[in-house]
């Protein structure tokens, strides 16, 4: 399982890399989930790539376990309330920070053990490892606004 995972891990930051390299500042500008636009969705990817990470290394340091659990309600607010600052991030920050967000966590996940990733899994919650699926649900949203292009 912990193979799938990086795989998939992989594949949605290759996807990412793609998506930003085929966009234009002008795109990236647009809304297409308004008020989200495809940069407000690259930094905001970042952001909770990053927050999975920094999660990740408080369980490290209290002792191991699982990170923070964080509920979806607390999320929602989190979203609305730093929509306004990813939107205000320049797109091509916000499009390398996605970038290298996303690399440094899939780098720290292919390295956790077995047993942790198990845990994880068997605690129901597999976001904490497969970033994918976040990456992938705005990666939809993104691609399908540039279908026509």
């Amino acid at each position: 399982m912990d193979q799938e995972i990086n795989g998939r891990n992989r594949a949605s930051l290759d996807r990412l890399r793609a998506m930003a390299a085929r966009l234009s500042e002008d795109e990236l500008l647009r809304p297409i989930d308004p008020p989200w636009t495809a940069a407000a969705l690259f930094a905001h990817v970042a952001f909770w790539d990053r927050f999975t990470h920094a999660r990740w290394l408080h369980a490290a340091g209290i002792g191991g376990g699982l990170p923070l659990s964080i509920d979806d309600a607390a999320m929602e607010l989190i979203n609305q309330a730093a929509l306004r600052e990813w939107a205000a991030i320049p797109p091509r920050t916000a499009v390398e920070e996605c970038l290298a967000a996303a690399a440094t966590i899939n780098d720290f996940i292919d390295s956790l053990e077995p047993d942790a990733v198990s845990q994880v899994l068997l605690a129901g919650r597999e976001r904490l490892v497969a970033r994918s699926i976040h990456r992938g649900e705005h990666l939809d949203t993104i691609e399908a606004a540039f279908t026509d292009r």
